[in-house]
């Protein structure tokens, strides 16, 4: 059970008394009744992180390696926040599977389950809700106690989906009934997930207003949009609609508050302040990603106008502590250091030691469990051995692997099959860890060739900083990098010379036609979607390019699909239609021709 430390009491008197340190106060100050006053706890984009994973602290200046998060914490918070305020709804804005291993072998079920046991008041739909079509997505419904909203899909007559859910869900709070109206994010939905003709997507705005005025007819006044939107989009949409009150988003996986003091960047207030179209005050919110986060909002209502709003993004941490010793090692804090540290987090409401809920931890053991059996479930078969050296000319197992590694194209190429926006897929060599050999490939296999927490992510490049980023990867190489930075692609082969100056290594670059499979050259003055993993979109491992791209004309698009499980599916996928993975064909390969560094061989 969570224990409530005292900062936390204190924060409760004082939000009775109506006092918070950051309060957003936005009428005159007046004296409230406490039946106006209602508490929103809400998380968003989960995928299926059921259990904890690590992060990163500076606590004191040190750097601190912290276990966050994890969906028995998240229970046990949530039960206790309840317990001491009645009048609170529990809200998730969607994109709750798709990411982890949960998902991959049990379908959504383990998700469920652990829903369930939280006891949410609504869901939205994201739009990985829809990543295995409408049959899955209404099963998923259909396992879901909580009911599911978003006023902006449409859905066929005859459709499975039809009547699973609805616009909007009414919850009476405070006395009053409270409407809350889901939005989904539509184009991002339609084009990157796997939503059936039978279901046609709106204009968010268009629809919420429509939501609003049906609850306007019911003498509804207080609006809750529980959105999957992302942030940028979701103050926008504040100022496009009259009468909505509250804005609880998701998609875009956005830290709020401010948590500088501990190395995080984070993109606004919590929450964070718009005026509806009636020039009345909306409060937006969001609680980051993967359990990490649970948001805890509190808003007062004058009438059914926000009068007062605050509120705290909880970042959830486990009780165990890591930092490096003087010999370099990880070691665990203990003794004073632990009690210093201890002392530092409990006197900021935004870091919480969180012990997990008994129960929810029981169903996650329980999947747990079977998970470590399904992980030698066989997936599909190596129809031959795929070797992985990471530069051209390496040899592996006695064989001279002239154009480098024969499975680093392969899991480039199934990103690319993952990903229908994208023309050119991109995945550094260090990101694969292991040969393949040949015969049986299971769940443990993929997750040992890609055993990093990485995603997909998609960047708008033109074809000469498609060239550059290459030839930014080799030259990291050239200065003494790792050779891990070397580039393996998909849908795009070319020339490298290692024996040229850098600028002038990689030639003849041409680009595959998703639809006819022909060849062209790369068109200089050509936008293309770039696939790769947010590693290397960071600008990390030498493709400095992909981070300067993004600093000139926006960020790309995280699609949030896990690498490994991208791979995974695409074998699958090649099982089903009765085929093995196999080497990509010559004409197919990345790498055209490769020149060493010297007649020997040697390369970079």
């Amino acid at each position: 059970m969570l224990t409530m430390k005292p900062r936390i009491l204190i924060g409760i008197i004082l939000l009775l008394t109506g006092v918070m340190s950051n309060a957003c106060t936005v009428a005159d100050h007046k004296v409230h009744n406490a039946r106006e006053r209602i508490k929103i706890l809400h998380i968003n984009d989960v995928h299926s992180h059921l259990e904890s994973g690590s992060i990163d602290l500076k606590i004191a200046g040190i750097d601190t390696a912290c276990e966050v998060g994890g969906m028995g914490r998240v229970a046990a918070m949530i039960a206790d926040l309840r317990e001491r305020n009645d009048n609170t709804l529990v809200l998730h804005a969607g994109d709750a599977v798709q990411g982890t291993y949960y998902y991959t072998l049990f379908n959504g079920e383990a998700d469920a389950r652990v829903m369930n046991a939280i006891g949410f008041d609504a869901m939205t739909i994201g739009n990985h809700e829809f990543d295995d079509g409408d049959e899955w997505l209404a099963g998923f419904i259909e396992r879901l106690d909580a009911p599911v909203i978003s006023a902006n899909i449409d859905v066929a007559d005859g459709n499975i989906l039809k009547g699973r859910f609805s616009p909007y869900v009414i919850k009476r709070v405070a006395g009053k009934d409270i409407g809350i109206v889901g939005i989904t994010i539509a184009a991002k939905t339609k084009a990157s997930s796997q939503p059936s003709d039978a279901v046609t997507f709106h204009d968010e705005a268009a629809s919420l207003r429509a939501a609003v005025d049906a609850l306007k007819a019911l003498g509804i006044g207080r609006i809750v949009v529980l959105s999957h939107y992302g942030y940028r989009n979701a103050i926008a949409l504040a100022g496009q609609v009259g009468d909505i009150d509250v804005i609880v988003d998701g998609d875009s996986h956005t830290l709020l508050g401010d948590f500088s003091m501990y190395g995080l960047r984070t993109d606004g207030a919590y929450p964070t302040m718009a005026s509806n179209a009636d020039g009345d005050a909306v409060c937006i919110v969001q609680a980051w990603e993967y359990s990490k986060v649970l948001g805890e909002l509190d808003v007062t209502f004058a009438g059914d106008v926000v009068d007062h709003c605050s509120g705290t993004p909880h970042l959830i941490l486990g009780d165990t502590f890591m930092r490096e010793n003087t010999g370099g090692q990880a070691d665990a804090v203990k003794g004073a250091d632990l009690s210093a540290l201890q002392a530092m987090i409990a006197q900021d409401r935004k870091l919480d030691v969180v012990a997990g809920d008994a129960a929810v931890a029981e169903i996650i053991a329980g999947y747990a469990e079977k998970m470590g059996a399904l992980a030698n479930t066989v997936i599909g078969k190596a129809g031959e051995d795929l070797l992985h050296g990471r530069v051209p000319g390496q040899i592996e197992d006695g064989v001279a692997l002239q154009r480098g590694s024969d499975i680093a194209p392969l899991v480039a190429q199934a990103f690319y099959e993952q990903d229908p926006n994208a023309d050119i897929s991109i995945q550094n060599a260090g990101g694969v860890r292991i040969s393949l050999r040949a015969g049986d490939m299971t769940y443990d296999t993929a997750y040992t060739l890609l055993p990093f927490s990485n995603t997909l992510f998609e960047i708008r490049m033109y074809g000469t900083e498609i060239r550059q980023v290459l030839e930014d990867a080799i030259e990291n190489i050239a200065q003494g990098g790792s050779t891990g930075s070397f580039p393996y692609c998909y849908a795009l082969k070319f020339d490298v010379d290692a024996t040229k100056a850098y600028g002038g290594r990689v030639s003849n670059l041409e680009v595959r036609d998703r639809s006819t499979g022909t060849y062209s050259d790369l068109g200089d003055d050509t936008m293309y979607v770039v696939v790769t993993n947010d590693y290397t979109a960071a600008g990390r491992d030498g493709y400095d390019t992909f981070a300067t791209v993004q600093e000139r004309r926006g960020k790309g698009t995280d699609t949030y699909l896990d690498y490994a499980m991208s791979f995974v599916n695409h074998v699958r996928s090649l099982t089903a239609a009765g085929k093995p993975l196999v080497k990509l064909p010559a004409a197919d390969h990345c790498i055209k021709s490769y020149i060493p560094t010297t007649a020997t061989g040697d390369n970079l």
